[in-house]
C-alpha cells in the first residue's frame, strides 16, 4: 500500500510529536508508510522547532515550512500537494496511530474485486487517549461500526446520502482515522483554505458525497484528550469558528443534506454557548444562546434550559448536558 501521512505542526509539544511521528513510521512493523509529511505551520516555540529540526535525519519524514500561520486546513493542502504516494493518512502533532491499521487497510484494498474500483476511503475506530496514557474505547463509536466480513476481513461499506447523514449527525469518524486516496481528495478540493475549525468535518462530509467509506472494525487511532484548558482560546471561543457551518450549507455537493446541516449548525452553536458559559464569557454566551434560538424558535425548552444555567451557574456535568452535548471542552469534564 502506496501511503503517505500529512500532520500539521504548529507549536506542538515536543514529546507529544515525537510519540506521534514515532507511532506512524513504526506503522506496518516499520515498513507501512513511505512518507511522513509534517507542515511547519509557522511556528516560534524553540522547543517546537528544534524537534522538527532532530527529525530530519529520518529518511522517510519531509519538512515543510509555511511562511505565515494559516490553520490546519491550508497546512493539509499543502502537504496533499506535496505528497507523492497514492493513498493519504492524516496526524494530529498530539495524537497516535494505532498497530494494525496499515495491515488491515491494505489487507482490505487487497482483497477487493479486481474487477472493481475498489476502496477509494478508509476508516476505521478512534479511541481516546488520556494524559496518564489510558487508551479508551468510545462505546457509541463501536456500536455504529460494528461490521460484517468482507473476504474475511473485518469491514462494512457504507455510501449515499445515508453515510453523509451519520457523518453529520454524530462524531462518528475522526480524520485521523481515514485513509483516502490522493485522487478522491483532489477531486473535492482537498480543505477549505483558511478553515481552522471543523474543517476536517467539512473535508469528510464532502468525501462521503462522492464514494463510499470502507470502515475496518478496528481501533486505528488515538485521539489524546488531556483536558488543556481548550476554553481558553479566544478564537475557539469566537462565533467566526463555525464558519464551517456556512461552508457546508452553501456546498452544492452537500445539497441534499442541508435540513441535517441546519441541525448540526443549531447543535454546534448551543455547544459554543455553552462553552463561553464555562470559560465565563456570561454575556457573549447569552447572546449567543439567544442566537441559536433564533435558528429555531420552536426549541423554546432548549432556551429555557440555557437560561436555568446561567442563573444557578454550570450546574454540574449533568446540568450542562442538559442543554448540550456537543463540543464540551475535555477541561471541563470527568473523563
Amino acid at each position: 500500500m502506496d501511503l503517505g501521512v500529512i500532520c500539521p505542526v504548529f507549536d506542538s509539544d515536543p514529546a507529544l510529536l515525537r510519540s506521534a511521528v514515532g507511532s506512524v513510521l513504526s506503522a506496518g512493523g516499520g515498513r507501512g508508510v513511505a512518507e511522513l509529511i509534517l507542515v511547519d505551520d509557522a511556528s516560534s516555540e524553540r522547543a517546537t522547532l528544534d524537534a522538527l529540526e532532530s527529525l530530519r535525519s529520518e529518511p522517510r519524514v519531509r519538512i515543510l515550512r509555511q511562511a505565515r500561520n494559516t490553520g490546519p486546513a491550508s497546512a493539509r493542502n499543502r502537504g496533499i500537494s506535496e505528497v507523492r504516494a497514492k493513498w493519504i493518512g492524516f496526524l494530529d502533532a498530539d495524537d497516535l496511530w494505532l498497530p494494525g491499521r496499515v495491515e488491515a487497510a491494505a489487507a482490505l484494498v487487497k482483497a477487493a474485486d479486481p474487477e472493481a474500483a475498489g476502496p477509494e476511503w478508509i476508516g476505521g475506530r478512534h479511541v481516546t487517549l488520556h494524559g496518564d496514557g489510558r487508551l479508551r474505547a468510545e462505546p457509541g463509536i463501536h456500536a455504529a461500526m460494528a461490521g460484517v466480513g468482507h473476504a474475511g476481513i473485518p469491514a462494512r461499506a457504507y455510501h449515499g446520502p445515508g453515510l453523509t447523514r451519520q457523518l453529520i449527525a454524530n462524531f462518528w469518524m475522526h480524520l485521523g482515522a481515514v485513509l483516502v486516496k490522493r485522487d478522491l481528495a483532489l477531486r473535492i478540493g482537498g480543505f477549505a483554505d483558511g478553515l481552522r475549525y471543523y474543517e476536517d468535518f467539512l473535508f469528510l462530509a464532502r468525501l462521503s458525497a462522492l464514494a463510499p467509506l470502507h470502515v475496518l472494525d478496528a481501533d486505528v487511532y488515538a485521539w489524546r484528550r488531556t483536558g488543556t484548558g481548550a476554553t481558553a482560546s479566544p478564537a475557539r471561543l469566537s462565533p467566526d469558528s463555525l464558519r464551517m457551518h456556512r461552508l457546508a450549507l452553501a456546498d452544492p455537493l452537500l445539497h441534499g443534506v442541508r435540513r441535517e446541516l441546519r441541525w448540526a449548525r443549531y447543535s454546534a452553536r448551543k455547544g459554543l454557548a455553552l462553552n463561553n458559559l464555562l470559560a465565563g464569557h456570561r454575556l457573549r454566551a447569552l447572546l449567543l444562546a439567544v442566537d441559536t434560538y433564533c435558528l429555531d424558535p420552536r426549541e423554546v425548552g432548549d432556551l429555557l434550559a440555557f437560561l436555568r444555567l446561567l442563573a444557578w451557574g454550570d450546574g454540574g456535568p449533568a446540568g450542562r448536558l442538559r442543554y448540550s452535548r456537543t463540543e464540551i471542552f475535555p477541561s471541563q469534564e470527568t473523563r
